[in-house]
C-alpha cells in the first residue's frame, strides 16, 4: 500500500487529537504530520520540557493556523502527577483520536518509581494512564512492535511484571509489546464502538532509548541505522498516521498491523509476520484483568 500522510490524511478540522511522547523520532514526526491538517487542537506529552515548546514553534511554522497544547509529564512517573498536567493542561470535552506511542527498548533491569518492571511500565502501564481524557476517543491507536515475537516462552510472566528480573533485557521488552498488542484486541472486545489497531512502525533511525551489555549487538544496532532496511522517522510514522486516520471500515479492529496497513500471518515461532500468541483469548483476558486491578484508579 502506498501511503501519503500529505495526501490521504483527511481534514481533522473540529477534532481532537492527543498524542503520548511526541519530543523526538516517531512520536514527533506523528505530530508534525497531523497538524497539517488543522486538528482543533492536538495535544502532545512529554518529559523534556525544552524539547516540546520547541517541536510547537516548529509546527506552528509549518501549520500556523492548528492548536497545539503541550503536556509536560513523564507517562512512567506517579499517576497523581501525570493527572494533575492532565487536568491543568486537557482542556477539550471530547477526544476522537488517541496515539498512544510508547518510548523505551531494551532497557537494563529497572522498576518504576510505582514499582513496575521499567519496560513494561513504560511501555504498556504508561500508556493506560493517558487514556481517560474527555468523552473517550473514538480511535485509539497502540504503537507495538514486531519486537513482541521476543516475549518469554511463558508469554507473560505475571508474577515478575513488579520485578526486575523477568527474562532478559529482550524478553522484558516483547511482553510488553505483545501487551500493547492484547490491549487493542481486548478494546476491540468490549468496546467494539471505539477502533483500536496496534502497529508495528516498521525500524527507524530514531533516539530509542536501547542499552544492551551485549557489544556485538550495540554494534548491529548501529550498522543497520545505514542500510535501507532502516526508515526515517517520519517513514516510520505513517502506520500510526494510516491506523488513526482511515475511514474506519478499512482498518481491522483489534487487529496489529505492519507497514502500511497489512495485517500480518501468525508464524508457529513468531520468526516472521505475527506470533501465534496474539490469537490467545485466555491470555488477553487474563491480562485485561490483571491491568483493571493494578490501575483500578484510573478509571475512577
Amino acid at each position: 500500500m502506498t501511503f501519503s500522510p500529505a495526501r490521504d490524511i483527511p481534514d481533522l478540522t473540529a477534532k481532537t487529537v492527543l498524542v503520548t511522547r511526541d519530543t523526538s523520532g516517531i512520536g514527533k514526526a506523528t505530530v508534525l504530520s497531523f497538524a497539517i491538517h488543522s486538528p482543533a487542537p492536538i495535544y502532545s506529552t512529554g518529559r523534556n520540557a525544552r524539547a516540546g515548546p520547541q517541536i510547537l514553534e516548529e509546527l506552528h511554522i509549518i501549520s500556523p493556523g492548528t492548536s497545539a497544547i503541550f503536556i509536560q509529564c513523564d507517562l512512567i512517573g506517579p499517576r497523581q502527577s501525570i493527572w494533575q498536567a492532565f487536568a491543568t493542561n486537557f482542556t477539550s470535552t471530547q477526544l476522537d483520536v488517541f496515539v498512544a506511542n510508547a518510548g523505551i527498548m531494551a532497557v537494563l533491569a529497572a522498576l518504576t518509581n510505582e514499582g513496575f518492571e521499567i519496560q513494561f511500565g513504560a511501555n504498556y502501564v504508561a500508556l493506560l494512564k493517558a487514556t481517560s481524557q474527555g468523552n473517550g476517543p473514538a480511535r485509539i491507536v497502540v504503537v507495538s512492535s514486531f519486537g513482541h515475537t521476543m516475549a518469554p516462552p511463558s508469554d507473560i510472566e505475571f508474577d515478575k511484571l513488579k520485578t526486575s528480573d523477568a527474562g532478559t533485557t529482550w524478553q522484558r521488552y516483547g511482553q510488553s509489546k505483545l501487551a500493547d498488542i492484547f490491549l487493542t484486541k481486548s478494546m476491540a472486545k468490549r468496546f467494539p464502538q471505539i477502533t483500536s489497531p496496534s502497529v508495528h512502525p516498521g525500524f527507524a533511525r530514531i533516539k530509542l532509548s536501547v542499552q544492551t551489555k551485549f557489544l556485538p549487538l550495540k554494534m548491529l544496532f548501529s550498522l543497520l541505522k545505514y542500510t535501507p532496511l532502516y526508515k526515517t522517522a517520519e517513514a516510520g510514522a505513517y502506520n500510526t498516521l494510516w491506523a488513526a486516520t482511515v475511514p474506519k471500515d478499512k482498518v481491522e479492529n483489534g487487529s496489529y498491523h505492519e507497514p502500511v496497513g497489512k495485517v500480518p500471518l501468525s508464524t508457529p515461532n513468531g520468526s516472521l509476520g505475527m506470533s501465534k500468541i496474539v490469537s490467545d483469548e485466555m491470555l488477553a483476558d487474563r491480562l485485561w484483568d490483571w491491568t483493571e486491578k493494578e490501575l483500578e484508579d484510573v478509571a475512577q
